[in-house]
């Protein structure tokens, strides 16, 4: 399986895959799909996407439910670098983008950064990895320089609603408010939960004079 460390070129895949015949990421199953998931997995993600905003009209939007097949894709990605699901997860915010029209309403992507201990740890950022993409179809600039994490914080899966608040507070900055300035930002993450990180990120673009702020997620726990 493709992992972002060790990700081989197009021809070692293909000559492995002659020999090792690739299965589905989540089941196992024998898979001929682009995606490294089979066609059960794969319609089990396209039956949680949700291709309206959250509702609310105020620009956090969502692409799928984070449960079921997509959610063991993202935990894969997420914890255990499997790369391949890179592509199905730009197809899908792209598609909702599309759907959407926020490309519109937008000229600056930012991912979510990430402590420098735990990005290391981890060897990438996951939101940078769907930031790029999306950045790439539209051709939208993306600042990954711009909004550091400067505080190390618990994983936020393991607090509840109240303790997440806190958890996040004050551990973002803005390093340069001109690249933010009257700009319209994207915030991309992969899950968004209660929303406590998006806020806190929100709060600093906002302070550096952002005229808007936007997020999108990969998922929204249901």
């Amino acid at each position: 399986m493709t992992r972002i460390k060790d990700k081989p070129t197009s021809f070692f895949k293909t000559v492995l895959d002659l020999v090792l015949p690739p299965v589905c990421y989540i089941c196992a199953k024998s898979c001929s799909s682009e995606y490294g998931l089979c066609e059960d997995c794969l319609y089990k993600i396209k039956r949680e996407q949700r291709f309206k905003d959250s509702g609310s009209g105020d620009g956090t939007w969502s692409c799928c439910y984070y449960r079921n097949a997509v959610k063991d894709c993202i935990h894969l990605f997420k914890y255990k670098g499997y790369a391949g699901l890179a592509d199905i997860f730009r197809d899908i915010m792209v598609d909702f983008i599309e759907k959407n029209e926020i490309r519109k309403q937008v000229d600056l992507i930012v991912p979510v950064p990430m402590y420098p201990s735990k990005r290391r740890e981890r060897t990438y950022n996951h939101a940078e990895v769907l930031a790029l993409s999306v950045s790439k179809v539209f051709a939208i600039p993306m600042d990954i320089k711009n909004l550091k994490k400067i505080k190390w914080t618990a994983s936020q899966s393991k607090l509840d609603r109240n303790k997440r608040l806190k958890n996040v507070k004050g551990s973002f900055l803005s390093v340069d408010n001109k690249a933010f300035s009257g700009r319209r930002i994207l915030l991309i993450d992969d899950v968004y939960t209660t929303g406590s990180t998006i806020s806190e990120c929100a709060k600093v673009l906002l302070a550096a004079k952002a005229s808007r702020v936007y997020s999108l997620t990969l998922a929204r726990g249901a």
